[in-house]
C-alpha cells in the first residue's frame, strides 16, 4: 500500500522556490526532497498567488497553512494593514479597539457599508495574516538622540551574543534618493571649447536605490532601484532578469511597505541564504534599520523559522550609527557622479543631448558599476565607524580609487571640478525623501487600485526594433575581430568569443 503523502506547507513551497531563484537545480531539489517534479513544477506556477500571501503573511502560523489564504475583504485588509504600519513607524500606541475602529472607518469608505462590525474574531484574524503578536507598543525608543546612539552598539552586541549571530550574519539596509540625470553646471572642457560655458536645464528626475551589505563587506546585495514608470520604455525588448539592477516602480520612485516586504522576503531572505550556505554558516541573520514609514513592524519581517530577521535601530540616531549612512553611500554616489562626467567628456556630446539620450537602462550599468567599486575595507570601515563597540576590534585600511584622472585634463583641473560638484550635489540631495506618509485618504484609494500607482515617465526616444539572430551574429562577428586587434585583457576577448558562441547556438537552433 501507498504510504501518505505528504502535505506541503506554505512556508516549504516558498524556501524551495527559493533554493530554485538561488542556482540550486530542480533535479537536486527533487532528490534531496523527494518533491514530485510535477508538484515542484505547480509551486512554481503558483509562485506570483504564493508571493502575493507572503505580502499579507509573515507569521509562523501564517506560513504553515498548507493554502495561501488572504483576507475575504482584500481592500479593506490592505487599507487596515497599510495604516498600522505607517502609525507604528512614528511610534504611535496601537490598542485592539483602535484597529477595529479603524477598519469600520475603512469598511465605510470603501464600500459604503454601516452595518460592519469589526468583532475580535475579525481582529485575531488581522493579527495572524500578519504577524502582529499584540496591539500595543512594542518597546520602540520614542527621543534617541545622541546619548541613545552613544549607547546602542553596547546594546547591540548583547543581542547579538545573545541571538548567536555572527559579523558575516549581520546586515544593514537603508534607502536613499538621487537625481541620476543631473549633471554639473559646468563640466570639463577643453581651453579652446566655445561651448564649454554654454547652460542648460538641469534634469531632476529621481529614484529611489535600496542598498543592503553585511558587516565583512562579503555580500553587497544586488541594488533596488524604484523608479515611476512601470514598464520605462528603455526597457523594451530587455530581459529584466539580465539587467544588473533590480527594478520596481511606484507612484513617486519612493519605497512603500508592500516594495520593501517584498524586497525582504524575495530578494534579502533568499541572497542571505545563498551567501551563507557558500559559506558553511547557519542559514540565520539580522537586518539593522531605520525607523522609515516605509519600514513595516519588525514583527512582520521574519522568516517563519524566525532565523532571518530585522532589529530596529533608535530613532533619529541614523546620521550618527547606521553603517550605510557613514560613507558607504557617499563614495557610492561620488564613483556613480564620476562615471557620468567620464561618459560626457568620452560623448564627445552636449550636456542637453547627452541627458535627452541617456536612460535608466544606462544609469543601471553605471550604478552596477559605482556599487562594485565599494571595497570591503570601506564597508568595514564604515560599520566600525558607526557600530564599532558593538564588534571586535577590526583594523582595516580603505584606500580610496579616488586618483582617477580623465585623459586629456589636468589631475588639479578634475579633483576641483569634481569636488565642487559633489559637494553641491549632496547638498541637494541630502534631505531627498525616499518615503511619504499617507493620509487615509490616499490609503484608500491605493486599497481601491493598488496597480494604479505607476505612471509612465516620458523618454526622449522610442523604443528601437530588437535585432534579428543573423543581425547579432554580424555585429558579434566583426565586435570580435576588431577587439582581437586590440591591446586589451584575454578576458575580454573571451567573453566577447562566448557571446558570439550563444548567439549562434541560437541561430542553430532556429534553423533546426
Amino acid at each position: 500500500r501507498m504510504g501518505k503523502r505528504k502535505a506541503y506547507i506554505v512556508h516549504e513551497k516558498l524556501e524551495l522556490i527559493g533554493r530554485i531563484h538561488a542556482g540550486q537545480s530542480k533535479a537536486k531539489i527533487i532528490h534531496d526532497t523527494g518533491v514530485p517534479e510535477s508538484t515542484l513544477q505547480g509551486w512554481l506556477k503558483e509562485e506570483y498567488k504564493l508571493q502575493s500571501f507572503v505580502m499579507t503573511v509573515s507569521e509562523t502560523k501564517g506560513l504553515s497553512r498548507k493554502r495561501a489564504r488572504t483576507a475575504s475583504d482584500a481592500p479593506l485588509d490592505t487599507a487596515v494593514y497599510n495604516w498600522f504600519v505607517q502609525e507604528r513607524a512614528v511610534g504611535t500606541p496601537i490598542s485592539g479597539p483602535i484597529v477595529k475602529a479603524q477598519a469600520e472607518k475603512f469598511c465605510q469608505e470603501l464600500n459604503g457599508d454601516n452595518n460592519f462590525s469589526a468583532s475580535q474574531g475579525w481582529l485575531d484574524r488581522f493579527r495572524r495574516r500578519h504577524g502582529i503578536s499584540q496591539v500595543k507598543i512594542s518597546g520602540e525608543i520614542r527621543s534617541a538622540d545622541s546619548e541613545a546612539a552613544s549607547t546602542f552598539p553596547d546594546e547591540l552586541k548583547a543581542y547579538l551574543e545573545e541571538e548567536g549571530f555572527t559579523e558575516e550574519q549581520v546586515c544593514n539596509a537603508d534607502e536613499s534618493g538621487l537625481y541620476f540625470k543631473m549633471f554639473p553646471d559646468t563640466t570639463l572642457a577643453a581651453k579652446n571649447d566655445e561651448k564649454k560655458s554654454e547652460g542648460f536645464k538641469q534634469d531632476k528626475n529621481r529614484i529611489t536605490f535600496l542598498f543592503a551589505c553585511n558587516k565583512t563587506g562579503n555580500r553587497k546585495l544586488t541594488p533596488l532601484c524604484i523608479g515611476k514608470s512601470r514598464q520605462p520604455h528603455c526597457f523594451h525588448h530587455t530581459n529584466m532578469k539580465s539587467l544588473p539592477i533590480e527594478y520596481k516602480n511606484s507612484k513617486k520612485a519612493w519605497m512603500t511597505g508592500d516594495l520593501f516586504k517584498d524586497w525582504f522576503f524575495n530578494s534579502f531572505v533568499p541572497s542571505m541564504r545563498h551567501h551563507l550556505y557558500s559559506k558553511r554558516l547557519p542559514e540565520k541573520a539580522v537586518l539593522l534599520l531605520d525607523n522609515c514609514p516605509a519600514h513595516p513592524p519588525a514583527e512582520s519581517l521574519k522568516t517563519s523559522d524566525g532565523n532571518i530577521k530585522v532589529f530596529y535601530l533608535p530613532k533619529n540616531t541614523t546620521s550618527k550609527i547606521q553603517p550605510l549612512n557613514q560613507g558607504i553611500i557617499v563614495n557610492f554616489k561620488k564613483a556613480y557622479r564620476k562615471g557620468l562626467v567620464k561618459e560626457l567628456v568620452a560623448s564627445n556630446n552636449s550636456i542637453t543631448d547627452h541627458v535627452k539620450k541617456y536612460s535608466l537602462k544606462d544609469m543601471m550599468y553605471l550604478a552596477d558599476k559605482s556599487w562594485k567599486s565599494i571595497t570591503r575595507s570601506c564597508i568595514e570601515n564604515c560599520w566600525m565607524k558607526g557600530l564599532g563597540d558593538a564588534f571586535p576590534p577590526t583594523e582595516v585600511n580603505y584606500t580610496s580609487d579616488d586618483d582617477d584622472e580623465f585623459q586629456g585634463f589636468s589631475t588639479d583641473e578634475v579633483q576641483k571640478t569634481l569636488q565642487n560638484w559633489l559637494d553641491s550635489w549632496s547638498e541637494m540631495e541630502e534631505d531627498l525623501p525616499v518615503a511619504e506618509t499617507l493620509t487615509d485618504e490616499q490609503i484608500i484609494a491605493q486599497a481601491k487600485e493598488p496597480d494604479s500607482e505607476a505612471e509612465e515617465e516620458p523618454e526622449a526616444e522610442p523604443a528601437t526594433p530588437i535585432p534579428t539572430i543573423s543581425e547579432a551574429v554580424t555585429a558579434l562577428t566583426t565586435s570580435l575581430v576588431w577587439l582581437e586587434a586590440q591591446d586589451v585583457d584575454p578576458i575580454q576577448t573571451t567573453q566577447l568569443r562566448a557571446m558570439l558562441q550563444f548567439a549562434i547556438k541560437k541561430q542553430n537552433g532556429m534553423k533546426q
